[in-house]
Order: structure tokens, then C-alpha cells, then sequence
């Protein structure tokens, strides 16, 4: 029990913790915002008894605690057992105690911290709300029903609902010794189980894990059941972990992992190099041999991608992305009984700004270890020029981008495939929303111009090119900005521009400098031509009766950027100082 009781107080104690409980009260606090505003917006500020265990309640079932839950809870203790098997200091840990307390205190106190930094943050934020709002409290003439019991129930269900999440970060994590998966798997099963049961299997309610937080749906025994259930899921988890990690911590499957992974390295890498050397009738035609030594370099960051779990990450959150982004317009034809053109919940989703903006932020992730620097890059070097080199990184990094949004595509068709017909026409769903102001009400850009001057197909397939060559400029900006400055200087680029877009905004500018309605006119024109981001915005365009650039204005601006971050790209490579660690790059 003393190791047990050890591993708790260090996940408990620790520094990770913290954030997530401070994370947890920031969230709740975020989620009331726009309630408490309302009620200080009064002339005269009265509220009934017991209004801040209300909002409590109301603020649970809110969106962006239902976001949260997930990332939180994976924060404080879900590395634990990896970090102690890659840092080496697991061996004389295990010389003190045996290994079933040992995998029992990883276990349980990643479950345990999961669930107490959602409950003490929960705690925290009703003594704010208490502080701040029971000053104003008054008694109304009818009796106040207690809160405290159905406070009681949503606590216990937040505990186990962070302990499950938890124990899938800990389990994955320990299954692919691979800490990204340890705050990310949580996030990725919690989303991907809501698309199923909200796209296909829309009356198992079980199914949702939303549904265990916010209690919706048919529960026997007044809610108690959703906790049960959790805490049964936590149990087999639990056991589930106690047999990976008692696998993993044989010593002879550690040894035999070591030298496989050791022995797959070398054959790959010899075949690498194998690769990399053409043909000797190659040699004789310059150009034929340049092109070999670039298609060598494009297949070896392409097969870098083999085992990434980072990589696997990018196309996981993207699908996750796409499911949020297409929800409004999936949900509205649902709600309506109407059916969608295949194509149209990826036109209504990506012909706005910021879902463009969200879904390219993502590259980052992608990209985060571009210019691959591993350990056959030098074998690469000492055989073709550094030119070469930077040809093939700019041809995978194309590629890429390219494969990246061919995914969004498919991926925001596929979700709502459903409900959808594959002729290429205009649903009712897309007249309701044009015709009707529907679609302004709900937030998604479905104007008429969109429905009269063009067919799905051919909309869908401008959106895409446009969306195409936005992403292009900001991961060759990136690229750039990575062999000028090193790594952080292309991340803070890339944020730097997708922000530069973000902030050249019509209705912000507007906001920012009291613009009159008459001069809106001239400041849309003049943002349509400025920001990348709204030149990748469909409707942000002129189609016969305004100064807005023209599609080809957009094709030729983003075609000239690219061309010249190519170059700067190639004139970059010839001063860059290349750094090897002797190491494949995960």
C-alpha cells in the first residue's frame, strides 16, 4: 500500500496537476462568462437563492467542458509508466518493490488524479460562484429545491469519467511507449466515439460519452447507472493496463524488442542508401539523375512517416476537426428531414474563413520536424547536391500538403455520407439555408451567388484548390523560416501569418474602428485583397458585380508566393548548417 499511496501523492502533488485543475477552473469559469455578464448587465442585480449551484449545473453541460474533459484529465500522471521505462528509471525503482505495486500505483494514480483534478476544479469554481454571486441571492415566495444531490451525482460522474480518460492515456501510451499518445489517445477515442453515435447509431445514447457528463438519454436508477458504468469501465481498463505493462516489464521481451528495433533500423537504412544510388545509365543523363536523387529523397521523408506516431496524430485530430467543423450542417439537414449533395457539407464547412484558418493550423503539427534531419540524411548529402536535397523537400512537402487535404475532403464527405445523394445539383437542404436566411442563423456561408453561379462539383473543386494553395504558402513560409532561424522561428511563423489572417477581419476592423456601415463596402474590398486567408475564402471573391479580386487574381498572388518562398528556399539551403544526432528522428 505505501507504493500505492506514493504514486497518488506524486500525481496528486505534481506540478501536471495543477495545470489540469487550473485548467478545470478556467474552463468553468470561461463557460459562465456569458451567463454572469447577463446578470450584472441588470439595472438592479437580484438573483434567486441558490443560483450559483445553477449555474454550476448549467455551466457542466456546456461545450467547452465537454472539450476539456478529455485533454484534462490526461494531464496529470498518464506518462507516468513510459517516462520511467524510457528514462531508465525503472530498473532500480523495481529493486524497492515488486512489479504488481508497482504497475498498481501507475494505474491507480493516474486514474485517481484524472478524476480529482476535474472535482476539485469543480469545487473551486462553486466557492467562486458562491463569493461572487450570493451577495444578490434573495428568497423568492415558492421553496428553492436543492441542488446539493445532483451536485453530488455530477461530481462523482466527472471523477469517473476523468479516471476512464485517464486510464485510456495511460493505456496507450504504455502500449506504444509513446507519450503523445498518452494525452492525445483520450481526446481522439472520446471524439471519434461521438461522431459514431451521432452520424450513425443515433439512438444507442450509451454510446455518447457526452451522455455520461450531461445525464441525456434513458438512465435506470435516476443517473446512478452512468456511474456504474464508469466505474466498471475503469476497472476493466485498469486490469487491461496491469497485463500490458506486466508484459512489458519482462526483461526478455525488453531485450528482444531492443535488438529487433535495432536490426530493423539497419536493414531499412542500408536499404535507404541502396535506393538512393541510381542506376548507372542514369548517370549518364544529368537531369534523369538529379530527378532519381530527388525521387530518393521524396520517398525516404515519405517513409519516415512509417511508426510516427505524431504524423498518425495530424490525420486523427484532422478527422476530429472535420466532424466539428461539419456539424452545424450535418445537424441542420438532420433537424430539417432534408438530404445533402455529397459535396455540399464540405462547400458549406471550408467556404468560411475561419474553419480554413482552423483546419490548416494542423500543418503545423505535420511539418513540426521538416527538414528531416535522420540518420541516413547524411548518406543523402555526401552523394547529390544540397540543391537536390532541397528540391526533394520541396516536392515531398507539396505532396504532403496535397495528401493532407485530399484527406479533408474525403474525411468531411465521408461523415456525413449518410444522408447525402452524389448528383451534382443543389440539395433542398442548400436552398433552405441560401434562400430562406437560414444559413446566416446557424453561422455557415451558404449564399445565394454560391447556388446561382455555380454546380457542387465544380465549387467544391475551387474550394479545394484554394484551400490547396493557402496551405502550400504557409508550409513552405514554415520551410523558409526553419532554415533561416531554426525550428521555433517556423512555428512562430506559421502562427504569425494564420493570426495576420485572422486579424485582417471585416466585422473586427469594423468593431475596432467604430466604422460606419457605409464604409464596410470599402473595407471588405480592401481585406479581400490584403488577407491570404480571405483570398482562400470562396465567397470573398468577385463574381461580376463587385471590386473584390477575381479567382485567377487569387490563383495568380498565391502562385507567385509559392514560387518565390521556392526560391528563397533554395537560396536558403546553400548557408543552412545541417546537425545530425546520430538518430532516427521519431
Amino acid at each position: 500500500m505505501r507504493q500505492i499511496w506514493g504514486d497518488i501523492r506524486r500525481a496528486v502533488f505534481g506540478r501536471s496537476f495543477l495545470i489540469a485543475f487550473g485548467g478545470m477552473v478556467l474552463c468553468l469559469c470561461i463557460g459562465a462568462f456569458s451567463e454572469a455578464l447577463s446578470v450584472f448587465r441588470m439595472e438592479e442585480i437580484s438573483v434567486l437563492y441558490g443560483y450559483h449551484r445553477e449555474l454550476l449545473l448549467e455551466t457542466l453541460g456546456s461545450d467547452i467542458i465537454l472539450f476539456a474533459v478529455p485533454i484534462l484529465a490526461a494531464i496529470p500522471y498518464t506518462t507516468a509508466f513510459t517516462d520511467d521505462v524510457k528514462t531508465g528509471y525503472l530498473k532500480p525503482y523495481l529493486t524497492r518493490t515488486s512489479v504488481t505495486r508497482y504497475i498498481l500505483g501507475k494505474g491507480i494514480g493516474a486514474a485517481f488524479s484524472g478524476g480529482l483534478s476535474l472535482v476539485f476544479g469543480m469545487l473551486t469554481a462553486l466557492g467562486i460562484f458562491f463569493l461572487v454571486f450570493s451577495p444578490f441571492e434573495v428568497y423568492g415566495e415558492y421553496a428553492v429545491e436543492s441542488k446539493i444531490p445532483e451536485i453530488i451525482l455530477r461530481l462523482v460522474l466527472f471523477f469517473f469519467s476523468g479516471a476512464v480518460w485517464a486510464s485510456v492515456g495511460l493505456l496507450c501510451s504504455s502500449l506504444t511507449q509513446n507519450v503523445y499518445l498518452a494525452y492525445a489517445a483520450p481526446f481522439i477515442f472520446y471524439y471519434v466515439l461521438i461522431i459514431l453515435q451521432e452520424r450513425y447509431f443515433r439512438t444507442a445514447f450509451m454510446l455518447n460519452p457526452k451522455n455520461y457528463l450531461t445525464m441525456e438519454g434513458a438512465w435506470p436508477l435516476e443517473g446512478r447507472s452512468a456511474a456504474l458504468t464508469l466505474l466498471m469501465l475503469v476497472v476493466i481498463l485498469q486490469l487491461v493496463f496491469y497485463m500490458t505493462a506486466q508484459t512489458e516489464l519482462r526483461d526478455d521481451k525488453r531485450q528482444k524488442h531492443h535488438y529487433a528495433a535495432q536490426d530493423l533500423s539497419q536493414r531499412i537504412l542500408a536499404k535507404r542508401i541502396g535506393r538512393a544510388k541510381p542506376k548507372k545509365e542514369y548517370r549518364k543523363i544529368p537531369l534523369l539523375y538529379s530527378v532519381t536523387q530527388i525521387g530518393a529523397v521524396v520517398r525516404y521523408n515519405f517513409r519516415m512517416w512509417k511508426g510516427n506516431v505524431r504524423i498518425a496524430l495530424t490525420f486523427a485530430l484532422a478527422f476530429i476537426l472535420c466532424f466539428l467543423l461539419s456539424d452545424k450542417a450535418a445537424s441542420f439537414a438532420y433537424d430539417m428531414g432534408t438530404s445533402m449533395q455529397a459535396f455540399e457539407p464540405f462547400v458549406w464547412t471550408f467556404g468560411d474563413a475561419n474553419s480554413v484558418l482552423l483546419i490548416s493550423l494542423l500543418l503545423v503539427l505535420l511539418f513540426a520536424d521538416i527538414p528531416f534531419l535522420g540518420a541516413g540524411v547524411p548518406y543523402y548529402l555526401v552523394r547529390m547536391k544540397r540543391s537536390t536535397w532541397a528540391w526533394g523537400q520541396l516536392i515531398y512537402l507539396i505532396l504532403a500538403t496535397l495528401i493532407y487535404m485530399l484527406f479533408i475532403f474525403i474525411a468531411t464527405s465521408l461523415i456525413c455520407m449518410q444522408n447525402s445523394f452524389i448528383g451534382n445539383m443543389w440539395s433542398e437542404t442548400a436552398a433552405i439555408l441560401g434562400y430562406s436566411g437560414a444559413g446566416k442563423a446557424v453561422a455557415l456561408p451558404t449564399l445565394v451567388k454560391t447556388l446561382e453561379m455555380s454546380r457542387p462539383y465544380q465549387c467544391a473543386a475551387t474550394i479545394f484548390l484554394l484551400m490547396l494553395l493557402y496551405t502550400l504558402v504557409l508550409a513552405l513560409l514554415m520551410l523558409l523560416m526553419k532554415l533561416l532561424r531554426g525550428k521555433s522561428a517556423g512555428v512562430v511563423a506559421a502562427f504569425g501569418f494564420s493570426l495576420y489572417g485572422l486579424l485582417l477581419n471585416p466585422e473586427l476592423i469594423k468593431q475596432m474602428f467604430n466604422l460606419p456601415d457605409e464604409l464596410m463596402y470599402k473595407a471588405n474590398v480592401a481585406v479581400g485583397w490584403l488577407s491570404p486567408l480571405n483570398q482562400a475564402t470562396y465567397h470573398m471573391h468577385n463574381f461580376g458585380y463587385d471590386l473584390l479580386p477575381r479567382l485567377w487574381h487569387t490563383y495568380l498572388i498565391f502562385g507567385g508566393l509559392i514560387l518565390l518562398l521556392m526560391v528563397g528556399t533554395l537560396f536558403a539551403i546553400r548557408r543552412y548548417n545541417f546537425m545530425f544526432l546520430g538518430t532516427e528522428q521519431s
